[in-house]
């Protein structure tokens, strides 16, 4: 492999629960239900959009090389979104087109809007055209979640049928990097406030109609996510910033945000966000 370029270390800063605030108590969607964990994850602050996505395909790069020289191979579950677009066009650029070990890579997704892969709103089609079609990955490494050809349940329970192939059995599979988002209102994934499917424990994949502005969605369940080893949160820009400071510096209430079960058992939870986005954060002073 080539020589990876050095990065300075970044400053790791753990969120503290403000002391004049009750923190509510809700049981996480974890793999194991007798214990509920906390939320409670590192938080990483980049002065630009520029360096943040600098800094994240960097790391992608990390994570990729270990995960083929421990493992044999580099799975890693994407999101949509504006920040992952400038990420993705990044990675497919020098260094990283040929310091990442693509042909070790398998690629599945975090979530999906129920729709062709032609379709403007795609998360596929955005991947394909800013990543997938420059690098070398194999076509059978690289699974879509749906192309809206079934019905939306049966789109959920395919995927979760390929998932369980992959990774073998019923053991929960375990991305090596999962990249997420946060939307305005709290939720991530596709997992939206105040619908059921945030509280699934059992499927591994749910589809199912949000609403009419929204449609139909299919995501990755939080006990999926919660067995990832490495949950990257993207976020920028001021429109992202009070709900950051409620999320990560408020009372822990996962219902009205379901960002906050993001809690993984074993693996680590980081929230990489730019300055902009962190403005109103006590960790951002």
């Amino acid at each position: 492999m080539k020589k990876i370029p050095k990065k300075p270390l970044k400053k790791t800063i753990k969120v503290k629960k403000q002391k004049n605030k009750m923190v509510q108590k809700f049981a996480s969607p974890s793999p194991t239900k007798s214990k509920a964990l906390r939320f409670f994850p590192e938080i990483k602050i980049h002065s630009t959009p520029e360096i943040l996505v600098e800094e994240t395909a960097h790391l992608f790069m990390q994570i990729a090389r270990t995960s083929v020289q421990e493992r044999g191979r580099f799975v890693v579950a994407l999101s949509g979104g504006t920040t992952p677009r400038g990420l993705f066009q990044h990675l497919a650029e020098e260094p990283y087109f040929s310091l990442i070990p693509w042909n070790n890579t398998f690629v599945f997704w975090v979530d999906e809007r129920h729709a062709s892969f032609t379709d403007a709103t795609s998360n596929y089609r955005m991947t394909q055209e800013t990543l997938l079609s420059k690098v070398s990955i194999p076509k059978e490494q690289i699974f879509p979640m749906t192309n809206g050809s079934l019905p939306v349940e049966k789109a959920a329970s395919t995927y979760e049928m390929k998932l369980r192939r992959f990774f073998g059995g019923d053991s929960l599979p375990c991305f090596d990097l999962t990249l997420m988002g946060m939307g305005e209102d709290g939720h991530t994934a596709s997992l939206f406030p105040g619908m059921p499917q945030v509280n699934e424990q059992d499927k591994w994949v749910v589809g199912y109609f949000v609403d009419p502005e929204k449609k139909e969605r299919v995501s990755l369940t939080f006990p999926v996510l919660n067995h990832s080893r490495l949950l990257v949160v993207l976020a920028e820009g001021s429109k992202k910033a009070d709900r950051l400071k409620e999320v990560l510096e408020g009372p822990s209430e996962p219902p009205r945000y379901p960002i906050q079960y993001l809690r993984p058992a074993q693996g680590r939870l980081v929230f990489a966000i730019d300055a902009a986005a962190a403005l109103k954060l006590k960790t951002s002073h």
